[in-house]
C-alpha cells in the first residue's frame, strides 16, 4: 500500500491546501459567517421589537401619530412621534391633546388646550400660531391625551412597514444565496433599506414658512422654521440668508418685506466641517465595507 504524506503547503489532487493555512482560512470563514448571522439577527430583532412596541401601545388603548405640520414647533415639531393615551379625568389648560375638528373624522390635529369654557367647550391652538384655532371642540372630539412625544422618531414609524417587509425579504432570501455573495447582498440590501426612505420622505433637509411680512415698516421678511433633521441654511428672494439653523429652531429672515407677502424659500444642508466629515463617513461606509470584504476574500484565496 502506498501512503501519501501531505506536508504544510502541499496540495491534494483537487488543488486544496492542507496544513495550518487552511485552518486559518476556515476559521476566518467561520468567523465571518457568525458575524453575518449576528448582523441579520440584530437587525431583525430591532425591527420586530419596534413592531411589537407599536402593536403593544395600541393594544393597551394608546394611539401613535406622526407630526406632519409645523403648527406645534418647536415643542412638537415635524417628524415627532406623538404617543397618546386615553382621556381620563378632567382636562387642563396647557395640556396637549389629539382631536378631530368639529364635523370631520378624517383630519387629526395635536394642539394644546388654550381655554376651557364653563359649558365644557374647549379652545385649542398651535404653539407656533399666535391665534387660537377657528373652532371649539367637545370632549367627544378628543382622540387622546399626549403622554409622550419624541422628536424625529415619527419618521421611523412612517417607514416601519417598509422596513418590516424589507427585513423579512432579506432574512428569507439570504439562506438561498451562495455564501460568497452574502456579504455583497447584506451590504446592498442594508443600503437600500437606509437610502430609499430618505429619498422618498426627504426628512433630512426641510423648512416651513410660518409667517411673512408685507408692510414697508417691517424689519423681517419672513419667519421660518427648520422642520428637518439636519442643520440648514435658509435663503429667500429679497431676504438676508441665515446659516446653521438647528432642527426645530424658529428664525426670522431680515431684509425688505416682499411684495404681496410671498417668499420663495430655499433650504440646504448647513453643517460645520466636522459634520460633513461624519456625513462622508456614513455615506462611504457601505463602499468601505464592500471593498474590505473583497480584500479579505482575496487574502483567503491567496492563502
Amino acid at each position: 500500500m502506498t501512503s501519501i504524506v501531505l506536508t504544510r503547503g502541499s496540495r491534494s489532487p483537487a488543488g486544496s491546501t492542507f496544513g495550518s493555512l487552511p485552518r486559518v482560512s476556515v476559521r476566518r470563514a467561520q468567523h465571518r459567517r457568525r458575524t453575518e448571522g449576528k448582523l441579520s439577527l440584530v437587525v431583525s430583532g430591532l425591527v420586530v421589537l419596534a413592531v411589537v412596541a407599536v402593536l403593544g401601545w395600541d393594544l393597551f388603548g394608546g394611539r401613535l401619530f406622526v407630526m406632519e405640520t409645523p403648527s406645534m414647533c418647536p415643542a412638537v415639531c415635524v417628524g415627532s412621534l406623538v404617543a397618546d393615551g386615553p382621556v381620563r379625568g378632567p382636562l387642563h389648560v396647557g395640556e396637549l391633546i389629539t382631536f378631530h375638528p368639529p364635523g370631520t373624522k378624517t383630519e387629526t390635529y395635536t394642539h394644546e388646550i388654550s381655554h376651557i369654557f364653563p359649558n365644557g367647550m374647549i379652545q385649542t391652538r398651535g404653539v407656533a400660531n399666535p391665534d387660537h384655532d377657528p373652532w371649539l371642540i367637545t370632549r367627544s372630539d378628543i382622540v387622546g391625551i399626549v403622554d409622550l412625544n419624541v422628536w424625529g422618531l415619527g419618521w421611523l414609524l412612517r417607514v416601519l412597514p417598509f422596513l418590516a417587509v424589507g427585513v423579512l425579504a432579506w432574512v428569507l432570501a439570504r439562506p438561498r444565496l451562495a455564501r460568497r455573495t452574502r456579504s455583497a447582498w447584506d451590504t446592498g440590501w442594508v443600503t437600500v433599506l437606509a437610502v430609499l426612505p430618505l429619498w422618498v420622505l426627504h426628512p433630512l433637509v426641510s423648512g416651513a414658512i410660518l409667517s411673512t411680512a408685507s408692510g414697508p415698516k417691517q424689519r423681517s421678511c419672513a419667519s421660518v422654521i427648520n422642520t428637518g433633521i439636519l442643520p440648514v441654511s435658509f435663503n429667500g428672494a429679497g431676504c438676508r440668508p441665515v446659516s446653521h439653523v438647528m432642527p426645530s429652531l424658529l428664525v426670522r429672515l431680515g431684509g425688505a418685506a416682499p411684495k404681496g407677502g410671498y417668499v420663495i424659500l430655499h433650504e440646504a444642508a448647513s453643517l460645520y466641517w466636522w459634520g460633513w466629515v461624519i456625513v462622508a463617513l456614513i455615506v462611504l461606509s457601505p463602499l468601505a465595507s464592500y471593498l474590505w470584504h473583497i480584500r479579505r476574500d482575496e487574502e483567503v484565496l491567496a492563502d
